[in-house]
This record gives C-alpha cells, sequence and structure tokens, in this order.
C-alpha cells in the first residue's frame, strides 16, 4: 500500500509540473517594439496646437461677454 500511494503521490506531482509548465510555456512572448521619437514629437505639437487653439477660442468668448454685458450695462 505503502509504494502505491508513493506512486500516487509521484504521478500527481508531475503532473503538476506539467501543468505549471504549460502555463509558463503558453504566455505569449513580448516583442520590443521600436518607439518612433519624430512620431511621437509630431502627435505632442499636434495636441499642443489644438489645445493653443481651444483656449484661444475660450478666452475670445469670455472677452466677448464682457464686451457686450459693458455696452449693455452702459445703456
Amino acid at each position: 500500500m505503502n509504494s502505491d500511494q508513493a506512486m500516487v503521490s509521484e504521478n500527481s506531482v508531475d503532473k503538476s509540473e506539467n501543468s505549471v509548465d504549460k502555463v509558463i510555456t503558453d504566455r505569449p512572448k513580448v516583442s520590443s517594439k521600436k518607439v518612433y521619437i519624430h512620431k511621437l514629437i509630431s502627435r505632442h505639437n499636434k495636441q499642443k496646437t489644438k489645445e493653443r487653439i481651444e483656449t484661444l477660442i475660450f478666452v475670445s468668448l469670455a472677452c466677448m461677454l464682457v464686451v457686450i454685458s459693458g455696452i449693455l450695462v452702459s445703456l
């Protein structure tokens, strides 16, 4: 009985090791991707330009609101 139990426990250990190996080997390999600095800089510049335009629009709207309310108050 004792030797049978030992063989069963050894088999279960082998099965668990195989499953661990399988999990490790099933992971996708991380591929190194190149980073193009010129693309990143141009994307950043486009975002900054867009933000500047949005800021300019909001500031001009605020100025127009002040001017219009000033004209209405003076009447």
